[in-house]
């Protein structure tokens, strides 16, 4: 039995089966680490908009510890990782010794060519490094004791769509701006609204406009943009659960950032003045709302800061070095 395992995680089927594998050698007080290494991004121009390769890493990052998140489910000995890094052999040895693992267990494609190839490197290059113990099964290994993710086949077999999440009031509790209010007042607060689909390259917004809707997105990604003179510069990129414009609510009702869908999107679309509204009809409503819409507007800014400091340090790095 293992007290600490990692397992690192691409997205596919033999991963995902995997680290159920490595659940039943696990001791029964033992963690499992799953862990999802994201090449880092770098600040690119696309189609009149600056995208910034920081905030592309951490939004990255979100999204892989929302997959791995769903992957660990309830289980309580489950941790969840996702870390930047050049070198997928390096980024999974340095997790391993600064999480203090017995064991690194990996799988690698049982398939001809270069798939095999780049597999079994980064699957030699581990173990040549690791100061661990490392074990390594193909994907016919990992196929016969985990046939399919278990994960993906609970879900298959109730009916559910991962993606999208049925409309209750526990949802929306869940939501960063309604997480303090009771399920009676979520409810008040999201009959104002209604459900709104986004293709790819709607507008959610434009900067200088007046904000006439709260947006809480239910589904998908949104990119937030400020204007400069070299363009349209990606401010974050918002997901499920994240509410926007806040302006709206904290500013002077008109809009600091655009909004552009950059998947295929659904969001409750909250009329803002009829959330004023109610805020001012029920105190203590809206004193809930608009503390965690102020301590919401505070942690962004602060990570933008952030990013924007991350990113100019990367860059000059990079210029040095060329």
């Amino acid at each position: 039995m293992y007290r600490k395992v990692l397992v690192p995680i691409d997205g596919t089927r033999e991963a995902e089966g995997l680290s159920q594998i490595i659940l039943e050698d696990l001791a029964s007080d033992g963690e499992l680490v799953l862990l999802q290494i994201i090449p880092p991004a770098r600040t690119r121009v696309v189609g009149g908009h600056v995208l910034i390769g920081s905030q592309q890493d951490e939004s990255e990052r979100g999204n892989a510890l929302s997959y791995l998140r769903g992957l660990a489910g309830a289980d309580e000995r489950v941790r969840c990782e996702a870390t930047i890094a050049d070198s997928v052999p390096e980024g999974i040895v340095k997790a391993a010794e600064r999480e203090g693992v017995d064991l690194i267990a990996m799988y690698t494609h049982d398939r001809h060519g270069l798939a095999r190839m780049m597999k079994g490197n980064i699957a030699r290059e581990v173990i040549r490094s690791s100061p661990v113990e490392v074990q390594v099964l193909t994907a016919a290994e990992v196929a016969e004791r985990a046939p399919v993710g278990a994960v993906a086949a609970a879900m298959a077999a109730a009916g559910m769509e991962p993606s999208t999440p049925p409309l209750t009031s526990g949802v929306f509790r869940e939501t960063d701006l309604f997480r303090d209010l009771s399920l009676d007042q979520v409810d008040r607060v999201t009959a104002l609204g209604e459900r709104i689909h986004f293709a790819v390259g709607d507008a959610l917004g434009v900067h200088g406009e007046p904000a006439q809707k709260l947006f809480v997105i239910i589904h998908g990604e949104a990119q937030l943009s400020a204007y400069s003179d070299m363009g349209e510069i990606t401010v974050r990129v918002a997901g499920p659960g994240e509410s926007f414009p806040l302006a709206a609510l904290l500013g002077s009702g008109t809009l600091i950032t655009s909004g552009e869908a950059i998947t295929e999107m659904d969001v409750l679309a909250i009329p803002v003045a009829e959330l004023s509204a109610l805020c001012e009809r029920e105190p203590a409503l809206g004193s809930h709302v608009y503390r965690s819409a102020a301590q919401i507007f505070a942690a962004r800014y602060s990570n933008t800061l952030i990013h924007l400091a991350a990113s100019a340090e990367r860059e000059l790095r990079d210029a040095g070095d060329t």
